[in-house]
């Protein structure tokens, strides 16, 4: 995803996505850094989808 093709509102929709899975990963008692690159992309994605189907 790159930044500079998203409007506003997907730029705000990303950044809850990302708060969303650091609050999830903070219950977890989880660091980002114990993730792979397809972990967090999964976190990120399941994240992104339950939050634009509020």
């Amino acid at each position: 995803m790159h930044a500079q093709h998203l409007n506003k509102k997907e730029v705000e929709a990303v950044i809850r996505a990302l708060e969303e899975c650091y609050r999830r990963l903070q219950a977890a008692n989880v660091s980002a850094r114990d993730l792979t690159q397809e972990g967090f992309s999964l976190l990120f994605q399941s994240a992104y989808h339950g939050l634009s189907h509020k």
